[in-house]
């Protein structure tokens, strides 16, 4: 060790020191050891030694409160069971008391088998509003419907919409009929129902003899097939139409004077392979053919328009009547 002391300076005894020296030596070694431990001093329970300065043995006692954990208090969902460092204890509870009264904002949050008690939603603003999925995860707003109204889907969501009629009900959809004259073809179009009765009503045309038939969509495919029965007060027989270009329907009779009646059920007119008709006509005037049968329409589209035709020249007379249900 040097003398004085390399790190601190502090004056020791010497070997030449001579005996009656050395208490004052010590005197001055120890009051150095003490100057120099002077900040040491002190402190009270909990605190902990600071440098004060950049001073050597400059030292300064504070609060024990620096980036250490002195103490953690639990509170909601956690809870301690070693509050103090220096490393605490603590965790979160698995289950966790919910504050119900204070109104809280959930964002972005998954709950699973919820148990709500009277909740609101705000998109429901009028009393009887629906709720359905969009798609997308959110919610859209179905209103009330008015009285009467059924719930349908329509474009793949959900409508209001009026109620079915009765499948025993038919509907005159060209309302009033529809004039059979000024034309060799008349055609009733619109036509979405999905049963179809026609009513042709003392049909006639300029012309004598004239051949009345039906045609479906506008359609003068070979699509037409049919199967008849034809009889007078003299003879009677067959007649079939194999993928023809329309129905025939029958012939009104061999006088100027003569019409067709007909009456013509087609069903399942929205099908797009196969319809069945079934029809049958008798003539006025004479007696010429009445006809009776069945037939089928190979479309590939739901059947929208009707037309009848008459052959020899522009009808002149008559009412065509269409009905229609679900």
């Amino acid at each position: 060790m040097t003398n004085p002391t390399s790190n601190y300076g502090w004056q020791m005894p010497t070997a030449t020191d001579l005996v009656t020296d050395l208490p004052a030596d010590f005197e001055v070694f120890g009051q150095a050891v003490d100057t120099a431990m002077g900040d040491l001093l002190g402190g009270t329970s909990g605190q902990i030694l600071a440098k004060n300065s950049n001073t050597n043995m400059d030292f300064v006692w504070i609060a024990n409160d620096q980036g250490d954990i002195t103490g953690v208090t639990a509170g909601t969902g956690i809870s301690v069971t070693s509050p103090t460092g220096p490393v605490p204890t603590v965790a979160i509870d698995t289950a966790v008391t919910v504050d119900k009264t204070t109104a809280q904002t959930l964002t972005n949050k998954t709950l699973t088998s919820p148990a709500l008690t009277t909740p609101t939603i705000s998109t429901a603003t009028t009393n009887g509003d629906i709720l359905y999925g969009t798609g997308s995860g959110a919610l859209a707003r179905l209103g009330i419907g008015a009285s009467a109204t059924v719930l349908t889907v329509s474009g793949g969501v959900p409508v209001w919409s009026a109620p079915a009629t009765s499948d025993s009900t038919w509907t005159l959809l060209n309302a009033g009929g529809t004039a059979l004259t000024g034309a060799a073809t008349i055609t009733i179009s619109s036509i979405s129902t999905n049963n179809i009765f026609i009513w042709l009503s003392k049909a006639s045309s300029a012309s004598a003899s004239s051949k009345i038939t039906l045609r479906l969509n506008g359609d003068s495919g070979a699509k037409y097939n049919y199967q008849l029965l034809k009889w007078n007060t003299s003879t009677a027989g067959n007649e079939w139409g194999d993928q023809d270009t329309s129905i025939n329907l029958g012939q009104t009779g061999n006088s100027a004077a003569s019409s067709l009646s007909s009456t013509i059920q087609i069903a399942g007119t929205k099908s797009t392979t196969l319809v069945p008709i079934t029809l049958a006509s008798a003539p006025s005037g004479d007696q010429y053919i009445a006809v009776a049968g069945s037939a089928n329409y190979e479309g590939t589209a739901a059947i929208t328009s009707v037309s009848v035709i008459s052959n020899t020249g522009n009808f002149d007379s008559g009412t065509i009547y269409v009905y229609g249900r679900p």
